[in-house]
């Protein structure tokens, strides 16, 4: 589980960002995403070696390295040829955070006692790490309150050269009043949409998502038309699609449950 960040600001030298997104400076938040699948017969192992690794992201948190921690469990789609089961992100305030977190790890095991650090030692034994990226948030709304919500559903999306500011365009100016109004009905907790600063290229099947936030699981099946219907009355069901679904592929859906958080 050791970031290693060294290599991210070589690779960002030759990052170039799409017209709409701004260059990394101090007010911008970022987070890693981490895809973690479990090994066959370690579920068990994995929760408990996270349970002690929430302990060093706490360390981590108290000497202002990071703002934030969250391992998320994918309820679907899930099974034995799933790509991964969780996943482990980690918020930092700006770029200039995410680089310098890179020598905390051994001050921060010094901080478990041994039985935990004999667990955290072993996350390789019951996991593989899939995959990681940096991702920066472009826009955003929350009810109001400090409760997490516990569940969220992620889109993750192609966006078609050259069509970036039609989809931002399309998720704040468009979309995003009816996500207002579905939170003020009290059918969702949030919403946000994303961009995946790292990595890059063509070969990515995904560059951008929305995640919606939910406080409970009856949540997600509440019916959202009304907000539609209230938001733009003279829209039909087929107008507001078409709208959509030109700006972005729809790559695919994912249901997650947060499972533990510092912050």
């Amino acid at each position: 589980m050791r970031s290693l960040f060294s290599l991210l600001a070589l690779a960002f030298i030759c990052l170039f960002f799409q017209p709409n997104l701004q260059a990394q400076n101090d007010n911008k938040a970022y987070v890693t995403v981490e895809y973690m699948k479990v090994k066959p017969g370690m579920w068990d192992q994995y929760l408990e070696c996270e349970k002690a690794w929430k302990q060093v992201h706490q360390y981590r948190l108290k000497q202002g390295l990071i703002t934030g921690w969250e391992l998320e469990e994918v309820l679907y789609p899930s099974g034995t040829n799933s790509e991964y089961d969780f996943l482990v992100i980690t918020h930092y305030k700006n770029w200039k955070a995410l680089q310098s977190d890179v020598n905390w790890f051994d001050a921060a095991m010094k901080t478990l006692p041994a039985d935990k650090k004999a667990i955290a030692d072993k996350a390789e034994d019951y996991r593989d790490l899939i995959k990681r990226e940096v991702w920066t948030t472009g826009d955003a709304v929350f009810a109001p309150g400090k409760t997490q919500p516990k569940y969220r559903v992620e889109n993750f999306m192609k966006i078609p050269a050259g069509g970036w500011d039609a989809w931002v365009e399309m998720e704040s100016k468009f979309v995003k009043p009816v996500h207002e109004k579905n939170i003020a009905m009290g059918n969702r907790a949030g919403w946000l949409m994303g961009f995946m600063v790292l990595p890059r290229g063509e070969s990515c099947a995904y560059d951008a998502s929305t995640v919606d936030f939910y406080n409970t699981w009856e949540d997600m099946d509440k019916n959202e038309g009304k907000a539609w219907k209230e938001v733009y009355p003279d829209l039909s069901q087929g107008d507001i699609g078409r709208r959509i679904e030109a700006s972005r592929k729809l790559i695919r859906t994912e249901v997650r449950v947060l499972v533990d958080a510092v912050e």
